[in-house]
Formats: structure tokens, sequence, C-alpha cells
């Protein structure tokens, strides 16, 4: 899977440097933009997902959520201001790590 999405990265650290609690802040806000597949599997929205960033796990926002949901892109930026979150915009593409590795057993 490959997305070529241009976003901001939004980590569970506030401006000061404290951890964001409840932990699982970045699955719950995925997972209310999210859909279940045929198969009953949740598939995380290509605009709003988990991502990992310089190793550190974050929120992925896609820029253009702006345009195509306005009311999505401004409860999530006014979330982060609200607990005061730090966020980048590198202005590079997001691509997903692997979640999961196959390996042959011998």
């Amino acid at each position: 899977m490959s997305i070529q999405e241009i976003g901001h990265y939004i980590f569970g650290i506030n401006e000061l440097g404290n951890k964001f609690r409840p932990s699982d802040w970045i699955e719950r806000i995925a997972s209310a933009f999210g859909s279940f597949d045929s198969s009953r599997r949740l598939r995380y929205s290509p605009s709003v997902m988990p991502a990992k960033y310089d190793g550190q796990n974050c929120l992925f926002v896609a820029s253009s959520l702006a345009t195509s949901n306005p009311g999505a892109y401004r409860y999530i930026m006014d979330f982060v201001a609200s607990n005061q979150l730090k966020m980048m915009n590198p202005g590079k593409p997001f691509v997903p790590e692997p979640t999961f590795e196959l390996r042959r057993v011998a």
C-alpha cells in the first residue's frame, strides 16, 4: 500500500514535553474516521491514520482533508490546539511503514 498524501504529523507530546493521555488517542481519532470492510475489519481513512515519524507514533492528517471534509479537519486542529500537541508539516508524502513482516518458516 502506498499513499502519496502531504499532511500533518501530530504527536502525543504537548508543547511542555509531557506525554498526552490517554495513550490510545491516536487510534481513537483514526478509527472515528475509518470504516469497516466486508470482512468486518477496520480500515483507516487515507486522510486520517496512525503513523510513525522518526520512530514516534503519531497521527497523520492529510492536507486534502481541509477541502474534502472541513468540519473533520477543524475538529482535529481544534483538538491539537486545545491539548497543545506538537505538530509537524514536513511537506513530504506519507508512506506507511509495514505493520508486519511475512517470514518463511523452515
